[in-house]
C-alpha cells in the first residue's frame, strides 16, 4: 500500500493529515525528537509539538520524558485494535440511539424491507437467518435450494426447525430430534420459498432461477415483527397445514427448557408430546396491557386456520394464551418456554 493511501485511511480513523504523517514518520525513525520528526516529515516546526501532543492524547504516541524529550510510536496492532473496539462500540451505541428515537416517535421497531438482487446474495441471507436464530426456523422451499442450506442446518441443534420441501425421502442431515419435516402438497401456489428466523428475519422468493439468470434473481428480505408474524401465520396455514408430516420432532430428546416465539410452532411441538406440560409464558395481559411472566401448565390447545391458542393453568385459573397480535385471548404471548 502506498504511503498516501495509508494517510487517507488514517484520516478516516480520525487523524489529521499532519498527525498521520507524523505517526508514519515515527514508525520509520523509532523514538525521536520533535526536531527529527520535522526534518523527516516536513511538518512545520511551529506545529510539530501540537501534532505530537495530539497523537499522544489519541493513544498513537508515547512520550519518553527526559532531555531531550522523545516520542515513541505505539505498536500499530495495539493502537489500531483499540481504535477498532472504540469504533465498533460507537457504532453500536448509535444504532441503539437511532432505533430508540424511531421507537419513541412511531411506537414500534424500525421496519426493514429490502429487495435482494442475485441468487448468491439470497443464499447468504438464508444462511444468515439460520445462523442467527435463537429459538425457531421455519423453511418452505424446493429441495434443490434446501440442499444448499445443509451445513447451516446440521450445525444448529439448539433451535427447532419446521421444514417443508419436495421430499421423496428424508435425508440423513435433517433427521435430528429438533426438526419437523413435511412433504409439500405440491400445488402450484406452494412454489414460493420462505425462510423465517424467530420474529426477527424473513426471506421470501419465487421460483428458483435458471443458471443463466442467477444474477438477475430477486428475493425479498424483511426485518419487521409486525410483518414477520403475518409471514409465520401464512407459513403454517397455507403451507404446513397443506403438507404431510413425514418426520416428527422427538420432543423427549430435546434439551429443556425449550424456548419458542410463535404460537403455532408451540402447538406443533406440543402435538408430538403429551399434556399437561409445565411452561413459562412471557407476554402481556390483553385487557390491562400489563407485562406478565407466568409459570404454570399448558393443559390444552386450539388450532384452526383462524385461531391458535393454548389453555394455561396459572394460580388455579385457566387463561387463554395466544401469539403476538392476539385480541380475543387473555394473554398475548411473546415467548413460550417449555420446562419439561
Amino acid at each position: 500500500m502506498r504511503e498516501d493511501e495509508i494517510i487517507d485511511k488514517l484520516q478516516k480513523l480520525g487523524l489529521t493529515k499532519y498527525e498521520s504523517v507524523a505517526y508514519i514518520t515515527l514508525l520509520k525513525l523509532g523514538p525521536s525528537k520533535a526536531t527529527d520528526v520535522t526534518k523527516e516529515s516536513g511538518i512545520p516546526h511551529t506545529r510539530v509539538y501540537d501534532v505530537l501532543s495530539s497523537l499522544h492524547r489519541k493513544g498513537f504516541v508515547d512520550v519518553m520524558h527526559g532531555s531531550p524529550r522523545l516520542y515513541k510510536p505505539v505498536n500499530p496492532e495495539v493502537v489500531l485494535e483499540k481504535v477498532k473496539e472504540e469504533f465498533v462500540s460507537d457504532i453500536e451505541e448509535l444504532k441503539g440511539a437511532f432505533l430508540e428515537l424511531y421507537r419513541q416517535v412511531h411506537g414500534e421497531e424500525l421496519p426493514e424491507i429490502w429487495t435482494i438482487q442475485g441468487f448468491d446474495n439470497t443464499l447468504e441471507r438464508a444462511e444468515y437467518v439460520i445462523r442467527t436464530a435463537k429459538h425457531e426456523v421455519l423453511i418452505n422451499t424446493p429441495f434443490e435450494f434446501l440442499k444448499l442450506l445443509r451445513e447451516e442446518i446440521k450445525r444448529r441443534k439448539d433451535v427447532v426447525f419446521v421444514i417443508i420441501s419436495s421430499f421423496e425421502e428424508v435425508p440423513d442431515w435433517i433427521e435430528g430430534e429438533n426438526i419437523v419435516v413435511a412433504r409439500s402438497g405440491g400445488a402450484p401456489w406452494l412454489m414460493a420459498s420462505w425462510i423465517i428466523g424467530d420474529i426477527d428475519y424473513a426471506l421470501f422468493f419465487g421460483a428458483l432461477p435458471k443458471d443463466r439468470r442467477r444474477e438477475k434473481f430477486y428475493s425479498f428480505w424483511a426485518k419487521s415483527p409486525r410483518i414477520i408474524q403475518n409471514y409465520m401465520h401464512w407459513f403454517y396455514t397455507i403451507y404446513f397445514d397443506n403438507s404431510e408430516v413425514i418426520k416428527p420432532l422427538d420432543y423427549d430428546a430435546l434439551s429443556k427448557p425449550l424456548s419458542l416465539v410463535n404460537i403455532r410452532t408451540l402447538i406443533t411441538v406440543l402435538k408430538f408430546s403429551e399434556l399437561p406440560k409445565r411452561a413459562e409464558i412471557v407476554g402481556r395481559m390483553i385487557d390491562t396491557k400489563k407485562l406478565m411472566n407466568l409459570q404454570g401448565q399448558i393443559v390444552g390447545y386450539e388450532y384452526t386456520p383462524l385461531t391458535a391458542n393454548v389453555t394455561f393453568k396459572y394460580n388455579g385459573n385457566e387463561l387463554k394464551v395466544g401469539g403476538i397480535g392476539s385480541y380475543f385471548e387473555d394473554v398475548e404471548g411473546k415467548r413460550f418456554i417449555l420446562l419439561d
